[in-house]
């Protein structure tokens, strides 16, 4: 059986089923995606928190706690983030199974989601302005304090500058410049046309009738559509020439970001390959930078690999001694180099598959991480199952990393460095 069924519903509106006997709890996500665009991600980032705050049969957070809580317990959580170039919005339902409660709740908890996505409280042709500011106050304190946490600031730094002209660079949170410039009815307005042109995926995960389900989501969602918004598939093919970007803080440990390109489409088999490449590389304490430059060099707090699947990139962070700035390029380079060389041992293979597979399994034990894990293959017009990716791992060679190793290429070195430490 593959990981989930796919069915079209309505104009750009499919619904995905993971079903799963063994969870007491149904989880509902509905997910809209849009293009990640400079003129709308900070309204798109609004949306959903105005949305859960109050709808037409429940005018405020007290009216919506109070039916969450009949629908024993039910809760809401609303997000947006990035996937590859798309910004999604996400409304995500929680509800135990109707097998488990002496009266059915399922549909009840959907059409609380359908109320709170599609029938907002409004007012003289916009949203309520108390809940606009609140959540414009809110969004503005949270982009601020992402600079606090200064290794996510800079891995975001060398994202803006490494896709300086690509959508990547957009921030999914949006931007504080642009609060002023909206307000209850310029919101709205963008909301109804984002209902009405987004692509929607409703994906229900758990224990559950799957004609019924498809009927009452079909019943529930059935409502106007224009035509959708394009949203293009990332380009991930490129050979730069690095670049080298410093920025002064008023910081004592430096934080270096090295931003590679991959050439490697996350829908292609060889993703694994790749996968397996970042794990031996430096995706826990088994791996090449952790105990070679960390460790054996005493060079770096932390440092560690990860992969941007959807935009097929990979970025090596790590918190360094200002001063230690050429050391480390140096030693990061040298472990790169040694991967592309196949010097890989057997030991580090085995433990590189032992990592990935635990994780991979325990996405059973979750069911948003499950819901995720799809989605994000939905994406790419992919079902492969988890025990799939397992087998594709399970089979990675030393002569697979070294081949994909050979598309990676070094775009953007970003070192974020104490005031009058300049290094480059």
């Amino acid at each position: 059986m593959k990981g989930y069924e796919k069915i079209n519903i309505n104009n750009g509106i499919n619904l995905m089923l993971i079903p799963r006997d063994n969870y007491k709890t149904n989880i509902v996500t509905v997910y809209l995606k849009r293009p990640l665009k400079r003129d709308e991600v900070t309204k798109n980032s609004l949306i959903p928190s105005v949305l859960k705050s109050a709808t037409v049969g429940y005018p405020n957070p007290i009216a919506i706690a109070k039916k969450l809580q009949d629908l024993y317990g039910s809760t809401i959580g609303v997000s947006v983030d990035k996937m590859g170039e798309r910004q999604v919005l996400s409304f995500r339902m929680y509800c135990v199974g109707d097998m488990y409660l002496p009266e059915p709740v399922f549909e009840d908890s959907l059409a609380m989601l359908k109320e709170i996505i599609l029938h907002p409280l409004t007012n003289d042709g916009g949203f309520i302005r108390e809940y606009v500011d609140i959540e414009k106050t809110i969004l503005e304190e949270d982009i601020k304090s992402k600079i606090n946490n200064k290794g996510h600031y800079a891995v975001e730094k060398c994202i803006e500058h490494m896709c300086k002209q690509e959508p990547f660079s957009i921030s999914e949170d949006g931007y504080i410049e642009d609060l002023n410039e909206i307000d209850e009815k310029s919101l709205y307005s963008h909301y109804k046309e984002i209902i009405e042109t987004s692509p929607i995926d409703i994906v229900i995960a758990g224990s559950f009738d799957r004609d019924e389900i498809i009927e009452t989501v079909k019943s529930k969602f059935n409502f106007e559509r224009k035509e959708l918004v394009k949203i293009d598939k990332e380009q991930i093919y490129k050979k730069p020439e690095a670049s080298y970007i410093t920025e002064e803080m008023d910081i004592n440990q430096g934080k270096l970001v090295l931003g590679l390109r991959t050439n490697m489409d996350y829908k292609d088999e060889k993703y694994y390959n790749l996968m397996m490449f970042s794990a031996v590389l430096g995706s826990g304490a088994h791996s090449k930078l952790f105990l070679n430059v960390r460790e054996k060099h005493s060079l770096c707090y932390s440092i560690y690999s990860s992969l941007e699947k959807l935009k097929g990139l990979m970025f090596i962070s790590a918190g360094i001694e200002i001063s230690d700035y050429d050391k480390a390029l140096e030693l990061i380079a040298k472990e790169l180099d040694d991967m592309k060389q196949g010097n890989i041992t057997i030991e580090e293979l085995t433990n590189s598959k032992k990592f990935i597979i635990n994780n991979l399994k325990s996405l059973n034990d979750n069911l948003s991480a499950l819901t995720d894990y799809y989605y994000s293959m939905s994406i790419q017009d992919s079902n492969r199952t988890i025990d799939d990716v397992i087998s594709l791992v399970s089979k990675v060679e030393i002569s697979d990393i070294v081949e994909v190793g050979k598309e990676i290429y070094l775009d953007t070195v970003y070192f974020l460095t104490g005031k009058s430490n300049n290094k480059i």
